[in-house]
């Protein structure tokens, strides 16, 4: 079984093209547009696109996740849930998203969507709002994670804003998140790069915290020199039980599988890696 465990809900699904074009190229994404793509493509995805995408990569299900920097945070999880209900049989959960600066307790939304709408986990895009991952604004929303045994998805890798620091999304402010709630589980968003044996470090020593690689190229990963090699390390073997397979809509999922099985790694590994990992994560292996 192949799980993306990180997909975004299409632009298209929350925001209007014209509150697109209005808004992006100013916002912190305007890094990311000239990265990956411009506002009118990404305005072109649909649901069904992804979907299709993962039909031709033989991806099974995935996790649509929230992904709030600009908007109403509360459009992208109402999305979220709409694309869910719609396609249950391939999004298999949903993770809303918060938004720290806004003056609603977000413990609060975070009771009511999980209780209310079946939503499954949380993520953090701390980044976009100039916050670490240790500010205690997140506290709250932690502690309710926690309590309601679910996990948050943690942005923890370069970022390509260009009007703030990289240093927001360094992993080592995850061992502090990971020792002040001991049970929560904790999925690194983006493998961390490009601290890589940082991020593999915060893994090694709390049991709860996952390295989701969505968003970077397999091959690249597999590359001698590229920075990546602690993954491939302890990813073969302490931590083979803790990477997930992602896309974050930003590679074609077709090329990322193909990549990913063309690793040095070892078949059960790379099983483990694609979907075996994720499957217990979400308690798809205990539906069988």
């Amino acid at each position: 079984m192949i799980i993306d465990f990180r997909m975004t809900p299409p632009m298209n699904e929350w925001m209007s093209l014209e509150e697109g074009q209005r808004i992006l190229p100013t916002s912190y994404l305007r890094g990311y547009l000239g990265t990956y793509a411009d506002v009118a493509f990404a305005f072109q995805i649909t649901t069904d696109d992804l979907i299709r995408s993962m039909d031709e990569a033989g991806v099974d299900a995935a996790v649509m996740q929230g992904e709030w920097g600009i908007g109403d945070y509360r459009k992208q999880n109402d999305a979220i849930y709409r694309i869910v209900q719609a396609h249950r049989d391939r999004f298999v959960a949903g993770y809303l998203c918060v938004n720290p600066l806004e003056d609603d307790d977000m413990a609060k939304v975070v009771e009511k969507e999980v209780k209310e709408r079946g939503f499954k986990g949380v993520n953090i895009q701390g980044f976009a709002c100039r916050l670490r991952a240790n500010n205690k604004r997140f506290y709250p929303v932690y502690a309710k994670c926690q309590e309601l045994g679910i996990p948050v998805t943690i942005h923890a890798s370069i970022n390509f804003s260009v009007d703030r620091t990289i240093d927001y999304s360094r992993p080592i402010y995850l061992d502090e998140v990971a020792c002040d709630f001991p049970d929560l589980i904790i999925v690194a968003n983006h493998g961390g790069w490009p601290w890589v044996t940082e991020m593999v470090a915060v893994a090694w020593k709390h049991p709860h915290v996952y390295i989701e690689i969505g968003a970077v190229a397999p091959k690249y990963i597999g590359t001698p020199g590229t920075g990546w090699e602690p993954l491939m390390v302890y990813g073969n073997s302490l931590l083979q039980d803790r990477v997930l397979f992602a896309t974050d809509n930003m590679l074609p999922p077709k090329r990322c599988v193909e990549e990913l099985r063309a690793l040095p790694l070892k078949d059960v590994v790379k099983e483990k890696w694609l979907g075996g990992n994720a499957a217990r994560l979400l308690g798809l292996d205990k539906k069988k």
